[in-house]
């Protein structure tokens, strides 16, 4: 495993890992939430809010006045009932990747997350990952400094994600029908990278 690869296993909920979303960013953006229980959380949030407290204090002994206006941001959000607005008693980590990103010598060049079924076998976007999915994140932890908002975090890169248990998105009408012989389709033969190696094989979704 790449030594900066962190693995984060939980309930998908508004998986864009095929096609980019560009609402917020003309060139778009690659995101996926996954939620959990706090207890389950709370070993990723120690790593994570201690990397925030390391570009802190690294922060302050550059700069020793930052020391009084440097705030920290939470490493993930509650989630709240939709319907009722109560607490859920789960929390939300989100996870995002540019899909195109600037080099300093001004060329651009793309990228897109990794995605697999339990097998580690590459899926295309005719598999559309439903909220609920269970799921596994691969991502590189970026320790920040925002000086405008004075803000110490870390933001969650997404490399890849690997589908355990598929809730597929917009398809509730299959469920009238039965498994049958047949028909069964191909696997994509598109080429995977490294970062897949994170992952190992689960049971099949």
């Amino acid at each position: 495993m790449a030594k900066n690869i962190l693995v984060l296993e939980g309930k998908a909920a508004w998986a864009k890992v095929f096609e980019p979303d560009t609402k917020f960013n003309p060139l778009g953006d690659y995101s996926i939430n996954i939620q959990m229980t706090e207890a389950d959380a709370a070993p990723m949030c120690e790593k994570l809010e201690g990397l925030i407290q390391e570009t802190f204090k690294k922060a302050v002994k550059e700069k020793p006045p930052l020391k009084n206006s440097l705030t920290t941001q939470d490493v993930m959000s509650v989630v709240y009932d939709r319907e009722t607005g109560d607490p859920t008693g789960d929390v939300e980590f989100k996870f995002k990747l540019k899909a195109k990103v600037q080099k300093r010598d001004g060329s651009w060049y793309e990228q897109e997350p990794v995605v697999l079924d339990a097998k580690k076998t590459p899926l295309t976007g005719d598999t559309l990952i439903g909220n609920g999915s269970r799921v596994k994140v691969a991502f590189e932890p970026i320790p920040y400094v925002m000086q405008s908002t004075k803000k110490v975090g870390v933001s969650l890169r997404l490399k890849a994600v690997q589908v355990i248990d598929l809730v597929e998105y917009g398809n509730s009408a299959t469920s009238v029908f039965d498994e049958e012989d047949g028909f069964v389709a191909p696997s994509a033969n598109a080429e995977t990278s490294s970062t897949t190696e994170v992952f190992a094989d689960a049971a099949d979704f």
